[in-house]
C-alpha cells in the first residue's frame, strides 16, 4: 500500500489534537508518525475543561472511564462582582438524559496528554521528540490517495537531518504552526488588548474547591482548585498593553498576591508557585482547513481566548473528523473528495468558535467604562435567572459542551424525510449529533446506554423498529435482515447494523445485532418515531443518513455515493 512512500500520514504536533489523530488513524490500521519539535511533554496544565462532545469521542475509543477516573466531574462555582458575591452555580451533573456524560470534567491537561500517549503507545505509536518540521514540499497533483504526496524535511535534536515522504501532512503544531506556514494558509486576527498573569501556585484559599471568578473595574481573576492546597490562578489586567506587557518582565509572587488581595472580599495567602508566566491572548482563524496534502487542525487552525473551555475541546474534535475520513481514503474505500469534507464541517465551527468565545471574552474583561458598568450591573441579575431552572441549565450545558454542534449544510449528509405515510416527529435531523439514552437489555438484563454499543471505528446503521418490535405495528426483522444485506453489499467490514426493539421480542436475525430495548418509547420519541426508521451514524457520532419506514432503497443509494462499491 505505501510503495514508493515511507508512510501513510506524517503528524506534526504531540498535544491533544496531534495525539489523537495519529491514535485514531493507527487505530484504523493506517500507517503514520507523530513528532514534536519539543524535547519532552510539558508539565504545565494549560486546559482544565474536558466537555461531553469529547468525551463522547474518547468513550469510542476506549479511554473516557479512564479519564472520568482521573479528574473532578462535579464542582460549584461562584461569581463576584466588585468584591460583592453575585451568584453561585453548580457545574456537576446537568441531568441531560441524552449522554452518558451530563457534566463538565476538570481535568488538568497534563492528564489528558498522558493518557493520550499510554492510548497511542498501545497502538504501537509514540511521540517522536524533539524532531522538527524544517519544511516541506507537495509532489505530483496534489489530489487522490495514490497520486503525489508530501516530502518532509526533518531535523532531529542530534542535528541529524531527515527526508519523510508521506501521502498527507497534518499539522496540529499550535498557533507558529510550520504545517500552516508552509502550505500558505492565511491565519487571520489580533491580540487581545489585554495582559494576562498566570500562577499554578499553593495558597490558602476560603472557598475550598470552589471555581471563583472576579470581575471589577481593575480587570479579571479566575481561580481554579488543582485539589487543595494547589490552584491556578489567571488574571488580566484591565487596560494594558501589548509593548507594556513585554517590557514588564515575568511575573512575581508579590504582583500576583496584590492581585488577589484587589479582587477578593476575603483575605488570601499564595503560597509557593509552581509555574509563573505573563501572556497575551489572540484571536485568530484560518481561511481554510486544506491545503492540497496538508491539513490544520487545533490551535494550528484556531486560537482564540480561554472563554468556555473550548480550545483542547474543538482541537480534539477537528482530529477525530479528519481521521475518519483519511482512512477510509487511504483505504480506497472512499473517493478523495471525502477529504474536502474536513473543511466544509469544522471551517464553519472553528469561524463559530472564534465569535463566540471573542464575544465572551470582550464582555467580561471590558475595559470600557459604559460596558463595565452594564456588566457589573447585568451579570448579578443575568446569570441567577439564566441557571435558575434545569431546562436552562441544561441548554446552556449543550453549548458550552459542544453537544449542539451540527453539520446539517454539509453535502456529506442527507435527510430522507418522506417515505409513504411514514414521516418523522422531530428528532435529531442529518448532520445533527446522534443523541445517547438508555435501553434495556432483554430477557431481564441490565440497562445501557445506545451510544454505548456504539463503539469502535465504522459506521452503525441503527434500525429501529417501532413500538410492535417486529409484529403487526413494526419492522418484520426477518424481511428487514434481508434488505439490509443487499444494501450493506461489501461494506459490512464499515457499517454495523444495530437494532433498537420496541419491545422484547425473539432472536434478532443475522446481520443485525441487538442494541436493547426501548419498553417505554423514550428512545423511539427522542429519534422523532413512532413507527419503524433508520439512522445512519458516522464514526464521529454524527448522523450521517436518517429516512423513517422499513423501505432501504434510499440508504442504498446514500451509500453507494459515500462509499461507493466497485
Amino acid at each position: 500500500m505505501n510503495q514508493g512512500f515511507d508512510l501513510d500520514v506524517l503528524v506534526v504536533g504531540g498535544g491533544p489534537t496531534g495525539l489523537v489523530a495519529a491514535a485514531e488513524l493507527l487505530a484504523r490500521g493506517v500507517s503514520c508518525r507523530i513528532i514534536d519539535q519539543v524535547p519532552e511533554r510539558s508539565d504545565k496544565s494549560r486546559a482544565l475543561v474536558v466537555h461531553a462532545r469529547t468525551l463522547e469521542l474518547m468513550a469510542k475509543m476506549g479511554i473516557a472511564d479512564t479519564l472520568v477516573a482521573r479528574g473532578r466531574r462535579a464542582m460549584g462555582a461562584s461569581l463576584y462582582v466588585e468584591r460583592r458575591h453575585a451568584a453561585d452555580v453548580q457545574l456537576g451533573d446537568i441531568g441531560a438524559p441524552d449522554t452518558a456524560y451530563p457534566f463538565m470534567l476538570f481535568v488538568s491537561q497534563v492528564e489528558t496528554e498522558r493518557l493520550l500517549e499510554e492510548h497511542l503507545a498501545r497502538l504501537g505509536g509514540q511521540v517522536e521528540r524533539p524532531v522538527a518540521l524544517v519544511g516541506f514540499r507537495m509532489e505530483g497533483d496534489g489530489q487522490g490517495a495514490q497520486g503525489g504526496g508530501v516530502i518532509a524535511d526533518l531535523r532531529h535534536g542530534d542535528g541529524k537531518s531527515e527526508t519523510v515522504r508521506a501521502r498527507y501532512l497534518v499539522g496540529a503544531d499550535g498557533a507558529h504552526s510550520m504545517v500552516r506556514k508552509g502550505a500558505g494558509i492565511s491565519f487571520h486576527g489580533a491580540p487581545y488588548p489585554q495582559d494576562f498573569i498566570l500562577a499554578d501556585i499553593e495558597a490558602e484559599w476560603p472557598p475550598g474547591d470552589r471555581l471563583c471568578i472576579f470581575l471589577s473595574k481593575r480587570g479579571l481573576l479566575a481561580v481554579f482548585p488543582f485539589g487543595s492546597p494547589r490552584f491556578r490562578l489567571i488574571a488580566s489586567r484591565t487596560g494594558a498593553t501589548a509593548p507594556e506587557a513585554a517590557d514588564a518582565g515575568e511575573p512575581t509572587l508579590a504582583e500576583m498576591q496584590a492581585v488577589v488581595e484587589e479582587q477578593c472580599p476575603f483575605p488570601v495567602t499564595l503560597g509557593t508557585p509552581r509555574w509563573l508566566a505573563r501572556f497575551h491572548l489572540h484571536h485568530r482563524g484560518v481561511d481554510r482547513y486544506r491545503e492540497g496534502r496538508a491539513f490544520v487542525a487545533g490551535d494550528a487552525a484556531h486560537i482564540h481566548s480561554p472563554a468556555g473551555g473550548q480550545g483542547m475541546n474543538t482541537g480534539i474534535q477537528d482530529a477525530y473528523n479528519l481521521a475518519w475520513k483519511l482512512s477510509l481514503v487511504l483505504k480506497g474505500r472512499a473517493p478523495e473528495a471525502l477529504l474536502d469534507s474536513y473543511n466544509e464541517e469544522r471551517h464553519p465551527i472553528g469561524q463559530q468558535l472564534l465569535r463566540t468565545t471573542d464575544r465572551m471574552f470582550s464582555f467580561t474583561a471590558t475595559s470600557h467604562p459604559i460596558l463595565l458598568s452594564l456588566r457589573n450591573l447585568a451579570l448579578p441579575r443575568i446569570v441567577p435567572v439564566v441557571l435558575r431552572t434545569q431546562q436552562r441549565r441544561a441548554w446552556l450545558f449543550h453549548f458550552l459542551s459542544q453537544l449542539g454542534i451540527h453539520y446539517r449544510w454539509s453535502s456529506l449528509v442527507e435527510e430522507h424525510a418522506r417515505q409513504g405515510a411514514a414521516r418523522f416527529h422531530d428528532g435529531p435531523r442529518a448532520g445533527d449529533r446522534a443523541p445517547d439514552g438508555a435501553l434495556g437489555g432483554g430477557a431481564g438484563e441490565p440497562e445501557k446506554m445506545l451510544l454505548g454499543q456504539l463503539r469502535g471505528q465504522g459506521f452503525h446503521l441503527l434500525l429501529f423498529t417501532g413500538m410492535g418490535a417486529g409484529g403487526s405495528e413494526g419492522a418484520p426483522l426477518s424481511a428487514w435482515a434481508a434488505e439490509v444485506g443487499r444494501a450493506l453489499e461489501s461494506r459490512t467490514d464499515l457499517v454495523t447494523p444495530v437494532v433498537v426493539l420496541g419491545a422484547a421480542a425473539g432472536p434478532v436475525p443475522p446481520p443485525l445485532t441487538l442494541a436493547g430495548v426501548d419498553e417505554q418509547g423514550l428512545l423511539h420519541r427522542a429519534y422523532g418515531l413512532e413507527g419503524p426508521g433508520c439512522y445512519l451514524v458516522r464514526p464521529d457520532g454524527y448522523i450521517a443518513f436518517r429516512s423513517p419506514g422499513t423501505d432501504l432503497s434510499a440508504l442504498t443509494s446514500y451509500l453507494q455515493r459515500l462509499l461507493p462499491v466497485h
